[in-house]
């Protein structure tokens, strides 16, 4: 596995892969015909914005030159933690999980966080998605009860934040 930089023309890939994402971690989660319907186009602007400003930057995974999974993070959007770090998305093929690239792309986003100054980070997980939230517990993020909810397509979707360094 190597993981590179993402660039702004990296932003379909990352979007490609953030689709295919979804689809298989949420599937028993989220509304079945919205994932079917979902675009794989759907991340292209805001991606592409994000690199191409310098607002957010990311890391790809890829296996023999193949994208496996991404992460993107930058300086916290949140007014509340704007002087925070943040792991915007992070999101890995599902074949390809539970074999180490999330650990070893949110590692590299963590160490590139810190160098930058950053020693507390945040994100932003779907709470019914269990299986991620266990993931970021084990890396040391713990949830500190902020909740979110928002419409995606049929159904109410609750996100929690998870703080690391705090």
């Amino acid at each position: 596995m190597n993981i590179r930089e993402a660039a702004s023309q990296d932003a379909l890939l990352i979007s490609r892969l953030i689709a295919q994402s979804w689809r298989g971690a949420y599937q028993d989660i989220l509304d079945p015909a919205y994932l079917s319907r979902l675009p794989e186009e759907y991340w292209l602007p805001t991606m592409r914005s994000w690199l191409e400003s310098g607002r957010m930057y990311g890391f790809i995974a890829e296996e023999d030159g193949a994208p496996i999974g991404c992460v993107i993070y930058g300086r916290g959007r949140d007014e509340d933690h704007a002087d925070w770090g943040e792991i915007a998305s992070l999101y890995v093929l599902p074949e390809r999980m539970r074999h180490g690239v999330g650990t070893s792309l949110l590692e590299t986003a963590l160490a590139a966080l810190q160098a930058e100054g950053f020693d507390r980070v945040y994100l932003w997980a779907i709470a019914e998605y269990t299986r991620g939230l266990r993931f970021y517990q084990h890396h040391g993020f713990r949830a500190t009860g902020e909740r979110v909810s928002y419409k995606l397509g049929s159904g109410d979707v609750t996100d929690v934040r998870l703080i690391k360094g705090a």
